[in-house]
Parts: structure tokens; C-alpha cells; sequence
């Protein structure tokens, strides 16, 4: 375990999550040919709640207070166990231990609506457990494939070599169609992301605010793996350099644009339209992992 990368990722994640998500509130607000927040509003936004006043909801137990510190603590971990602006990577088996954080985040998060016993909240919530049931197993299997393809199972930027790039494709696909899950078009926002936080005040608020901005700056980190598995050994030479830098900036880009077009060009859908949409994406997940193993030349 390096201690100082992964103390830079916690550092990075905190300061940049809110920035990115300003981003793509901007870029949301430009297609939809509206003036839109500042960049750091979100910014501006937690540093507001970290200043109010904490009033639990009545009636709510312990998990009220506990759940918002865990979903923080599980998004940061998750951005902690990747190389972002370096190729090293603060964990070995860092994938594994992503891929499980991804599911414990998301769940953490629906349980948060739940224990205010808001109805409205345990609405929200419950909502939350199906799309993570319907979209974590093709993050997965997507992650999978890449995993397999690199022949290891930590989250770096060492190339090892170009190999048949086809099932990475494939894989990449899956994962950008997943992580638009995260996202709700930018109209229903309040009514449908936000209900497990409709109970939330103050500083467990920020907290929680703060850790979705994280876990989606996490998600939109991983594009970069699938593009320096494809390149030759050497290339990125070691520890910090600009192109590993470049590199990670322009897998973030990406996919807040893919998230921003998303969000402004498609309609709200009931959660039987996302479970056809989500079974097709597990489908091009399954088959990039196939492919992997299947086709000669990949890893």
C-alpha cells in the first residue's frame, strides 16, 4: 500500500468531485440553452450546509446519522483505490476491491432514504435499490472484462502491451451505457434521485451531497484504464507524468458529456423501461467478457 498516492487521491477527490459535478451541471444547462450555476456552485452548495444546523428526523434511529458518514467514507474509499494523476496505484488488487465498493456505495445510499422513515424517502430509496440492482452487474462484468484483459486485477496505468482491442471496446460501451444510471435527467432531479435525501439537513446533508459527487467522479475516472490497457509497454513511463495527467482529465471530460447529453436529450424512464434498457447493456457486458476469454489475441 502506498500511503502517500492514496492520501493524494482522498485529498484530489475532495477538492474535484464538487468541481465536476458543477461541470456537468453547466454543460447540462448549455444544451438546454439555460444560463445555469457557476462551476462551483456545488462547491458553494455543501460549504453552505456544513454551516446549518443538524434537526433529525422525528422518530428516526441511529442509522440517520451513521449512513451519511459511510456513504462518504465508501466513495472516497473507492476513489482511493485507483491511480488518477499517476500510473501507481495506492492498492494492489485495487479492481476487486473498487468493484465491491461500488455496490456497497450505491445500496448505503438507497439505505440512507429508508432510515429517516420518510415515505417519500423509503419511495427514494427503494427506487435506488432496484437500479443498483439492475445497473451494478454490468459495472461488473464490464470491469471484469477489463480486469481479465490486463491480467491483473490493480487499477494502474502499467501497459502491458497491445492485444486484440475489440473486447475492450465492447466492454467500454457497457460501461459508459452503466454509469448513466447514476444520473437522473436533470427535470426529475429533486423528485427522484433526491427523495432519499429529502429528511437530510445541515452537515449529514453535505456529507451525503459531497459523497454522490465523489462515487460519480470515481465512476468517470475508470474510461482511462480501458484506453492505456490498448498501449504499448513504456509509454507512460512512471509515477507522475503529463500524458498520465491528460489522460485521466480526458476520461473525466468524456464522461460528463456523455452524462450532460444523456441528461438533456432523453426522456424520464419508468423503472420496467430501464430494466429492458439495463438487460440490453448486461447483454454487451457478457459478451465483451466473453470475448475476452474467447477471442485469440485478447488477454
Amino acid at each position: 500500500m502506498n500511503i502517500a498516492i492514496l492520501a493524494l487521491n482522498v485529498v484530489l477527490a475532495i477538492i474535484a468531485a464538487p468541481l465536476v459535478d458543477g461541470l456537468r451541471r453547466v454543460i447540462t444547462a448549455r444544451l438546454q440553452n439555460r444560463a445555469g450555476p457557476p462551476v462551483t456552485q456545488s462547491w458553494h452548495d455543501i460549504v453552505k450546509l456544513l454551516r446549518k444546523e443538524t434537526i433529525p428526523p422525528e422518530g428516526a434511529g441511529f442509522l440517520v446519522s451513521v449512513l451519511p458518514a459511510l456513504t462518504l467514507t465508501l466513495s472516497l474509499a473507492m476513489f482511493a483505490t485507483i491511480s488518477t494523476v499517476t500510473t501507481q496505484s495506492p492498492i494492489e488488487g485495487g479492481g476487486v476491491v473498487f468493484i465491491e465498493l461500488v455496490v456497497l456505495s450505491a445500496f448505503a445510499f438507497a439505505a440512507a432514504g429508508s432510515a429517516s422513515r420518510n415515505p417519500y424517502g423509503v419511495v427514494g430509496g427503494s427506487r435506488g435499490v432496484i437500479l443498483a440492482t439492475l445497473v451494478e452487474p454490468s459495472i461488473i462484468v464490464s470491469l471484469t472484462a477489463l480486469i481479465v484483459f490486463r491480467g491483473s486485477t490493480t487499477l494502474d496505468d502499467a501497459p502491458i502491451g497491445v492485444g486484440f482491442g475489440v473486447p475492450l471496446l465492447v466492454a467500454a460501451a457497457a460501461y459508459l451505457l452503466s454509469v448513466l444510471a447514476a444520473f437522473d435527467v436533470a427535470e426529475a432531479e429533486s423528485e427522484l434521485s433526491g427523495g432519499p435525501l429529502m429528511e437530510y439537513g445541515g452537515p449529514p446533508l453535505a456529507a451525503m451531497k459531497l459523497g454522490l459527487c465523489v462515487r460519480s467522479l470515481a465512476l468517470f475516472s475508470i474510461p482511462k484504464f480501458f484506453i492505456t490497457a490498448l498501449l504499448p509497454p513504456g509509454s507512460l513511463g512512471e509515477g507522475f507524468s503529463a500524458t498520465v495527467v491528460a489522460l485521466y482529465l480526458a476520461s473525466v471530460l468524456l464522461c460528463t458529456i456523455v452524462v450532460s447529453l444523456a441528461e438533456s436529450l432523453s426522456a424520464r424512464y419508468r423503472l420496467v423501461e430501464a430494466s429492458r434498457f439495463y438487460a440490453v447493456v448486461l447483454a454487451i457486458s457478457l459478451v465483451a467478457l466473453v470475448l475476452v476469454y474467447a477471442v485469440p489475441g485478447a488477454r
